[in-house]
């Protein structure tokens, strides 16, 4: 009878586990429709919050310029609800509906949003955002758009009421089949 080396059986195992894995596992791809495509973004936008008749609830309008991989260069706007603490420990919360719009007029892109921001350790004055977008349809090409991303955002306040912001998307689109 022989006896298999334990370094030989584990290296045995392992590969048959990795195989095993291997088939069974399930990619981003195999799981959206074939007229899914990624999207990928950046902006650059300024924002200015306005008081509400809550004093820890504000309104917030945001509007820059973004860059699009599906749809180029576009403009930016957005309407949200900041919502600061009213308790030590709980997190400042932000939620609203924002619009892009090709530089051409002709497509454009809604999506709600839910996020976080949270102050920079080292200067209260910057704020670092994360959200979870849900696309909603819009124009043109984007008529029935759906699909999800992520955004995260630094933000700088440049007075107590308004500010200056940068963030990155990525995330998937979903649009209909085109009719050929």
């Amino acid at each position: 009878m022989k006896i298999m080396n334990p370094m030989r059986n584990l290296a045995l195992t392992i590969g048959c586990m990795a195989l095993a894995l291997g088939n069974s596992q399930i990619s981003l791809a195999d799981t959206l429709p074939a007229n899914a495509a990624a999207i990928r973004a950046n902006a650059g936008v300024t924002f200015a919050l306005a008081p509400t008749t809550d004093p820890s609830r504000f309104t917030a309008t945001a509007d820059g310029v973004v860059q699009v991989s599906l749809m180029g260069n576009c403009t930016e706007h957005a309407d949200l609800v900041v919502q600061f603490p009213t308790a030590p420990g709980q997190p400042i919360t932000l939620s609203g509906s924002v619009t892009l719009t090709s530089s051409d007029g002709a497509n454009s892109l809604k999506f709600k949003v839910t996020g976080i921001a949270a102050p920079d350790p080292a200067n209260a004055g910057f704020l670092n955002n994360n959200y979870q977008a849900t696309f909603t349809g819009g124009t043109g090409a984007f008529a029935s758009a759906t699909g999800a991303a992520q955004i995260s955002e630094a933000t700088k306040f440049t007075s107590p009421a308004t500010g200056t912001g940068t963030w990155t998307m990525k995330g998937y689109v979903v649009t209909p089949p085109s009719a050929n």
